[in-house]
């Protein structure tokens, strides 16, 4: 069948055989319902993460932010989309910069249906619309990611890094390893979507 990346490139051809999964259901995930704190919009957001400066942390709504998850809205506004999923043990952090010579802190924006997977740590100025980041990975200051881009597991992305639409990054220090399909949106929506579907409260009656 055809593929997207070239055959050379199997990091990023493994990728792409991902989603060839993502139409499964994939397993209901179950939570105590004392464990999570679920607001109007239907956010999702574990007891056991940490959230500094709460007031300049703005979450859209249907996002799940898992335990041991850290959000730096101490430092400056960090704005969260729609059906996000944010893995455990990531830290989303905003950037810092030079300016007249002070340090200051740049917001942080991350779009809707994106996909922060465990362990990775996020100094972003801008991640659009349908990102997924795989696990342990580390987006340096100031990065701006464009909407349909995937991160390998492992990527190390350099400072001020722009990585344009429908690429896949991985390697350290990051570099495009392949190309993504038009149906990349529809993939992170589906993904998004089907897990916030299976994040489900635990029964207490049974």
């Amino acid at each position: 069948r055809r593929s997207w990346v070239p055959w050379y490139l199997p990091a990023a051809r493994a990728m792409m055989e991902k989603l060839s999964g993502a139409v499964h259901e994939p397993p209901a995930i179950h939570f105590e319902k004392k464990a999570y704190i679920q607001t109007k919009l239907g956010n999702k957001i574990s007891k056991r993460s940490i959230l500094y400066g709460s007031a300049k942390i703005r979450v859209l709504g249907k996002t799940i932010v898992e335990p041991g998850v850290i959000i730096r809205g101490d430092l400056a506004t960090v704005d969260l989309g729609k059906n996000c999923v944010i893995c455990q043990n990531s830290v989303l952090r905003p950037p810092d910069q030079r300016l007249r010579g002070h340090r200051i802190f740049v917001p942080l924006k991350i779009g809707d249906h994106c996909i922060i997977e465990k362990g990775s740590v996020i100094q972003a100025a801008k991640i659009a619309d349908f990102v997924q980041i795989g696990e342990n990975c580390v987006i340096g200051k100031r990065c701006m990611i464009s909407s349909c881009v995937m991160i390998q597991d492992g990527t190390v992305l350099a400072p001020n890094t722009v990585c344009p639409p429908f690429t896949v990054f991985g390697g350290s220090p990051g570099k495009v390893v392949g190309r993504l399909p038009p149906s990349f949106e529809n993939y992170c929506t589906e993904m998004t979507l089907s897990y916030y579907r299976n994040f489900l409260e635990k029964d207490s009656k049974k």
